[in-house]
């Protein structure tokens, strides 16, 4: 089991990060983070596809979020690529003969050609609205990284009957992808909708806290 599925929330846990959401004094921080924890722990978006998010990649028609193979990154300072992004470009460097100016070019871009996908959320009304402010607001989500790692903290930080150190940004992608694979979403449509490269992840998923298995017998008795 991956390391980020120890910090899977509960449902239960993943409605008091929501609750938690709403004792934070910002107004505009407040929703940042209600937006952050919907999306993440319901869609499952990597945190580089999250703090990636654009309006261009919503297709409200179908509801869906359409994730590229390439997205020109400007969130860095005057225009320049992330932090993010220049911290994954580093760690190519180092393992291939390629230049950093020459890899620049690329991102952002998924972690893998898998990760070009779309996700639905035509499921979930609260996604919904949470993706509308974000593309009214700001057009996507509109910083870094390690503003999306604040807003989670500080999310934390109200939720008094969780841990510090509960869930963090991969934890939510695996919170989405236990939420999903309980409800029934079998094998083949986990990894299309998380972006996996095998279906040894998405096992890795099912039978989850014996989910699938009290499913089977109340469809029985």
């Amino acid at each position: 089991m991956p390391a980020t599925r120890e910090r899977s929330l509960t449902e239960r846990d993943f409605e008091r990060l929501i609750r938690a959401t709403y004792r934070i004094d910002d107004d505009e921080k407040a929703l940042e983070a209600r937006a952050l924890v919907l999306i993440g722990g319901r869609l499952g978006l990597r945190p580089g596809e999250f703090t990636h998010l654009s309006s261009s990649w919503i297709d409200w028609q179908r509801q869906m979020i359409r994730i590229p193979l390439h997205h020109q990154c400007t969130k860095g300072r005057d225009g320049s690529l992330c932090g993010y992004c220049r911290q994954v470009i580093e760690q190519q460097v180092r393992s291939s003969d390629r230049s950093f100016a020459e890899l620049e070019r690329e991102y952002w871009q998924p972690k893998t050609t898998a990760g070009a996908r779309a996700v639905p959320f035509h499921f979930s009304p609260r996604v919904h609205v949470a993706l509308e402010f974000l593309d009214e607001q700001y057009g996507g989500w509109p910083y870094s990284f390690s503003t999306l790692q604040r807003r989670l903290n500080t999310t934390l930080d109200h939720a008094p009957r969780l841990p510090a150190d509960a869930t963090s940004p991969h934890g939510l992608r695996a919170t989405a992808a236990s939420y999903h694979a309980s409800r029934g979403l079998d094998m083949a449509a986990l990894r299309a909708m998380f972006g996996w490269k095998d279906l040894e992840t998405a096992q890795q998923y099912l039978n989850v806290d014996g989910a699938m298995t009290r499913r089977a017998l109340s469809s029985v008795h």
